[in-house]
């Protein structure tokens, strides 16, 4: 079988991926493909940085803006959207360029995922699959883990104690199949891309001064009216779209907890630690040609430096 190529441009957060990619996209004649798994909601725009409307004329931008806030979405929903987008861009003869820095995202799209078993609502297992899940909601997620080590080890030792939708997930399979996530997940799924994958990262302290600046920009345009905007519409506070970060804060926030002045360090702080939990993430993968790009180094010069890498990898 041959592999559609793509490109895949990842990095931490305010690392500035979007711009580098944009840049590329103009020399290679791309598309760019988002792996932003909040940049899919309609109305988190000031929040998500999403690429202004003059960026995505500019290149064409896929995969955003696709849903509502309260729709449900899963990594392999996203998956699937996304192979038929690299494989539309790919047949108009353009270069589909994956770029964006939800790791779990892009690890499904370039590697494939297990996909959990489809059960149908009006099936005796739909019907049980309810029961179970009503029984989980309200149970604390510690609670829930430690429900999970006596079940499925295997799932346990792969899944991170504070993620509560992966716990609750591998719960209601076993409960409702009675056959544990970490065996259903044994089969090896298709890869169906040739990648090239180009990490970006920036000096530790000139990365966090980026945040920093970007966190205080986002506020300046308006982020507290967007949330504002959100909760009017009846958009739930609990929803997986409404916690991401910074949205969490402000809602706490507009509660009356703490002052802005701490919220903005608030979300500063917080968004400094997913950058380095994204980092983390990401070094693990010994595939990813990673580029420094300096403290004045233009996004088109970065750009510059990773056309010249694929020139030398021959990617095509």
């Amino acid at each position: 079988m041959t592999r559609i190529p793509l490109l895949v441009i990842l990095g931490p957060t305010a690392v500035g991926k979007s711009k580098i990619a944009i840049s590329l996209a103009k020399k290679i004649k791309g598309e760019i493909v988002s792996a932003d798994s909040m940049q899919l909601y309609q109305g988190m725009d000031i929040g998500t940085a999403k690429p202004s409307l003059r960026e995505q004329k500019l290149i064409p931008h896929h995969l955003i803006n696709l849903l509502k806030p309260d729709q449900p979405f899963n990594v392999f929903e996203y998956a699937k959207e996304a192979e038929k987008v690299i494989k539309d861009i790919h047949r108009r003869k353009r270069v589909p360029i994956l770029a964006g820095g939800s790791g779990l995202y892009v690890r499904a799209v370039i590697d494939g995922l297990f996909e959990s078993p489809k059960i149908a609502p009006d099936s005796i297992r739909g019907k049980k699959n309810s029961i179970v899940t009503k029984a989980l909601k309200n149970k604390p997620t510690d609670s829930l883990y430690q429900e999970l080590k006596k079940v499925d080890q295997k799932a346990s030792r792969k899944i991170h104690p504070h993620d509560r939708r992966r716990i609750k997930r591998a719960l209601e399979v076993f409960y409702t199949t009675g056959v544990p996530i970490s065996i259903l997940q044994r089969r090896k799924p298709v890869r169906q891309f040739q990648t090239l994958i180009i990490g970006v990262t920036r000096e530790r302290e000139e990365l966090y001064k980026r945040i920093n600046k970007r966190v205080e920009e986002i506020f300046a345009k308006g982020f507290i009216d967007e949330v504002k905007g959100l909760l009017e519409k009846g958009y739930d506070k609990n929803l997986n779209s409404i916690q991401a970060i910074g949205y969490k804060e402000i809602i706490a926030y507009l509660k009356g907890k703490g002052t802005l002045e701490e919220t903005i360090e608030l979300v500063k702080r917080n968004t400094r630690r997913f950058a380095k939990r994204q980092l983390s993430w990401f070094r693990k993968d010994k595939r990813i040609n990673w580029i420094t790009s300096g403290n004045r180094e233009t996004p088109q010069e970065v750009a510059t430096k990773i056309e010249t890498l694929l020139k030398k990898s021959h990617f095509s």
